[in-house]
């Protein structure tokens, strides 16, 4: 098993825990955008890019502390129907019912 510094999110990986990142991360993603918007310059946003990979890490770096096996199930999941959440739904209700709610 790959350590967290190791650990690479993969699409499906994401697409699982896009509740919890969507919800946590929207501050600081709304920063980035408004930076983004303000300046076409890249350098400009560095300080909120790495704000919003900051808060991304933290909300995989605790769903994998706290609910690993359904979020690894769900995800898996998801990898075998290339990311359609729909054929997904009963990992989906386990993942949503081990993992603490966004």
């Amino acid at each position: 098993m790959a350590t967290e510094e190791e650990f690479i999110p993969t699409s499906n990986v994401l697409y699982a825990a896009h509740k919890h990142i969507g919800k946590r991360c929207n501050e600081v993603s709304m920063n980035f955008l408004r930076c983004k918007k303000r300046d076409l310059d890249p350098n400009v946003c560095l300080k909120e890019g790495e704000a919003v990979m900051g808060c991304l890490g933290a909300v995989l770096k605790d769903l994998r502390s706290s609910c690993l096996s359904s979020m690894d199930t769900y995800s898996q999941c998801l990898d075998k129907y290339s990311n359609d959440l729909r054929k997904c739904r009963a990992e989906e209700e386990a993942f949503d019912a081990e993992c603490p709610k966004p």
